[in-house]
């Protein structure tokens, strides 16, 4: 018995790494719309290895500024998919100007959390 379990331990190790999951890529592009400090973004979401783009996934986007942690109590803003393959949109409302640090959870056919600072001006 010791040899068989010690080969599935094996094929389980050796197995690991193909397995592996992917990491997220994530690029963001933010406008103003027409009142103030409320923006409407699109979020492209694809594969870091694979290069691919994600569908299907759900993703959540919560804004805090880096400089005044937990200061600002915005709510995060789930992304929709917006019609091309890994094309997300969403709309946030800031409290102010600067750089925010936009916490982006991703579920769903990958998991993943990426962090992406921007920097939001009038």
């Amino acid at each position: 018995m010791r040899i068989v379990y010690f080969g599935l331990a094996a094929v389980a190790l050796a197995a690991g790494p193909a397995v592996a999951k992917d990491r997220a890529t994530v690029k963001i592009e933010c406008k103003e719309t027409e009142t103030g400090l409320v923006y409407q973004c699109a979020l492209h979401l694809s594969g870091k290895k694979s290069k691919m783009a994600i569908d299907g996934a759900t993703v959540a986007v919560k804004p805090d500024m880096p400089t005044m942690p937990g200061a600002h109590n915005i709510p995060a803003a789930t992304a929709a998919p917006a019609g091309k393959p890994g094309a997300y949109g969403f709309k946030i409302k800031l409290d102010m100007y600067g750089i925010w640090a936009l916490k982006i959870t991703v579920t769903g056919p990958l998991r993943d959390i990426v962090v992406q600072k921007i920097e939001f001006r009038k």
